[in-house]
């Protein structure tokens, strides 16, 4: 959107519309107002950058043209400035960006300051009476979930790692805050350090499961870090309990090895939440999936289950 100040006139007016379109390299045009996933590393992005005067009857001089994403890779300025372009015409930049590992892709998606697997990056146009701007976004695959590595054609030491395999069945916490046969099931498999709690009965499962993250068991309120721990201690109960019940997974049992080591020592609250959706989308993959034969899960009791869950925080834990 481009914003003119009042005052100019028609002799020293000018406008620009600027166009951002970013696409992973050797995988087509993508899908129209879809942005890009990149699942495969190494990774390159092509950007593209069209710059259009779009006043009528004169030049227009861009005096600064920027996009601070990329500054730090050399593309900071697309664009030399002051640069004048004259009725009717446009110019074009392209710039190309390789990412080696989905972890690269993870930490440009942390540099625009949201928590998040995407990243925006933004151009911005100056000139002497408005500017605008025009961004392209791009989403990162999540480690252990679909990302993959290929190997470069001139590395014949190179491994690829196998393409991501069809999850198997799996449930979330909603099924089992409601099936207490299954829930005990899984602890028979011995108890739980989740690092806000320990978890050794049927009742501290529920509790744990049942409990708002947000509420301490006075009804006070979390910080929102403790609320993010807890919520991450239920998904990795969520988690082992498919792991026992359903079978193990390489990706799901990789993150919640994660997952547990951040609960049970210091971690930042952009760990956290990253993991909350990891194990999230993991518990949620195979949702859809039939349990396995011979497998019985019991009837739902939500009221009973509701009744007997009791708080499993342990007091001085964190």
């Amino acid at each position: 959107m481009a914003v003119v100040l009042a005052g100019a006139g028609a002799a020293s007016a000018h406008e620009f519309t600027c166009d951002k379109r970013v696409q992973v390299k050797g995988e087509g045009q993508g899908t129209p107002g879809v942005a890009p996933r990149v699942t495969k590393f190494p990774a390159t992005l092509r950007f593209h950058y069209k710059l259009r005067n779009v006043h009528p009857k004169g030049e227009s001089v861009a005096d600064l043209v920027e996009d601070p994403l990329l500054a730090r890779y050399g593309f900071g300025t697309p664009f030399p400035t002051p640069m004048a372009v004259g009725v009717g015409d446009s110019r074009d930049a392209t710039f190309e960006l390789k990412l080696d590992t989905p972890e690269a892709c993870q930490a440009l998606a942390a540099s625009d300051g949201r928590v998040d697997d995407s990243f925006d990056s933004a151009l911005r146009v100056k000139w002497a009476l408005g500017e605008t701007q025009c961004a392209a976004r791009v989403t990162c695959c999540e480690p252990f979930v679909d990302c993959e590595l290929t190997c470069p054609p001139d590395d014949p030491g190179c491994v690829e790692t196998p393409s991501p395999v069809a999850p198997g069945p799996s449930r979330n916490a909603g099924f089992f805050k409601v099936h207490e046969q299954a829930l005990q099931q899984c602890l028979a498999g011995g108890g739980l350090d989740l690092g806000v709690a320990r978890v050794e009965s049927l009742e501290q499962a529920l509790g744990l499961l049942w409990a708002s993250p947000g509420l301490d068991r006075n009804g006070g309120v979390r910080t929102e870090t403790d609320a993010r721990r807890f919520e991450l201690a239920r998904e990795a109960l969520v988690s082992t309990c498919n792991e026992r019940l359903f079978g193990a997974s390489e990706k799901r049992g990789r993150a919640l090895d994660e997952a547990l080591r951040t609960l049970r020592g210091a971690s930042e609250e952009g760990a956290l939440e990253r993991l909350v959706r990891e194990l999230g989308r993991h518990n949620d993959a195979g949702l859809g999936k039939p349990l396995p034969g011979g497998f019985d899960a019991g009837r739902a009791t939500p009221a009973h289950a509701a009744g007997i869950a009791t708080d499993p925080l342990e007091p001085g834990r964190p």
